[in-house]
């Protein structure tokens, strides 16, 4: 991605891709989170002028929409933090927002500054109080890769139900990883020097693979985030731009977050490409997910052994890229109904031939 100067921009497709991810899980987010706790709080860390070119709404346009159009009545106090450091663009946001209309429960504020220096002003604010942070969601998508500390990542995740979703700005990252000059710059963005042996590697995708799992072990062990999930951009020239991060230490938070992901890449491959759009051609058919490497997958890891059902959907949403509705029907009725049948399926009470109740388990054959 060249590095854009002007206030407002044209949207790319990748981004409306995102976009819809985001709209997707804010929509799941927000009477969870608002219906059991007073407050809920949208960062929004590398704002932008909430606008693109053509009237394309940005994501803090996006965020506040997501509760205003919403069909449930969320009650809670919902606060928006917008934080945008290029001031052409925080005075455009901020004319925009003054243009919307909200119900007292939505409250927002604009801040002229760097994410990091924000947020970090925030949680000092906080420990002086002896406070902690309310139930947030932190958007934290920059056109670079400095500027998001991983130390404040792992601040952010420390307090309870908070979630964060990442740009991780794969190409740039890649491109200068063997300048000397940004050595500090990347110490911080991983949170580890470790990336240094990474430059030295020459096969591409070999060094794709070990900057992107660098990152997530970061994520899960040194900030301790239970469940780590990530989606790629590719961009017109069919090369990836980056990967979207989402941490959440809820699986219900990973159970809408891999349902909206499902929604722009409908294979769950968990990526979306602008070399493949094409706005003049409808599809004639919908690709959707692959069962049958499902099934593989499952017979893999659970042949002669019995699990429950709350085991195994444990197993599909946390360690395949696969949803929970992918399996009951898919998967396993045909193998009970194979002949010989595939599965043994033992119930504390009586079921109907075909369905998988929670109070079941399955033994695989």
């Amino acid at each position: 991605m060249s590095k854009i100067t002007s206030t407002i921009w044209p949207i790319e497709p990748h981004t409306e891709a995102k976009h819809a991810i985001l709209r997707k899980y804010l929509d799941a987010w927000l009477p969870i989170i608002t219906q059991s706790y007073g407050r809920a709080i949208y960062i929004d860390g590398f704002a932008g002028p909430g606008e693109y070119i053509g009237g394309f709404d940005g994501s803090p346009i996006i965020a506040i929409k997501a509760a205003l159009e919403h069909r449930a009545e969320l009650k809670a106090e919902i606060v928006y933090l917008f934080v945008e450091a290029d001031e052409s663009r925080f005075n455009f946001l901020k004319q925009k927002l003054e243009t919307l209309k909200l119900p007292p429960n939505l409250k927002y504020e604009c801040i002229l500054g760097k994410f990091d220096e924000t947020i970090l002003g925030l949680f000092r604010s906080l420990d002086e109080q002896k406070a902690r942070l309310a139930p947030t969601f932190a958007f934290i998508d920059p056109f670079g890769f400095s500027g998001k500390p991983f130390h404040l990542i792992k601040r952010i995740m420390e307090n309870p139900r908070c979630e964060v979703l990442i740009t991780f700005m794969y190409e740039e990252i890649n491109r200068f990883l063997s300048d000397p000059k940004l050595e500090n710059i990347y110490d911080e963005l991983f949170g580890t020097d470790k990336w240094r042996v990474i430059r030295e590697e020459k096969i591409p995708d070999a060094r794709r693979a070990k900057l992107l799992g660098l990152y997530k072990e970061q994520l899960e062990h040194d900030a301790s985030i239970k469940f780590v999930r990530s989606f790629e951009m590719i961009n017109k020239t069919n090369k990836t731009d980056y990967f979207l991060f989402f941490c959440t230490n809820s699986i219900l938070g990973l159970k809408k977050m891999k349902e909206a992901m499902w929604k722009v890449d409908k294979m769950g491959a968990f990526q979306f490409s602008d070399a493949t759009v094409n706005p003049n051609q409808s599809m004639l058919f919908e690709l959707g997910p692959n069962f049958r490497q499902l099934k593989q997958i499952i017979a893999q890891q659970f042949k002669g052994k019995e699990i429950s059902i709350d085991e195994l959907e444990n197993f599909i949403l946390t360690q395949t890229p696969f949803r929970e509705t992918h399996y009951k029907r898919q998967i396993l009725g045909p193998m009970e109904k194979a002949n010989p049948s595939e599965i043994k399926v033992k119930c504390s009470k009586k079921r109907r031939f075909g369905t998988f109740p929670n109070y079941c388990s399955i033994e695989f054959l």
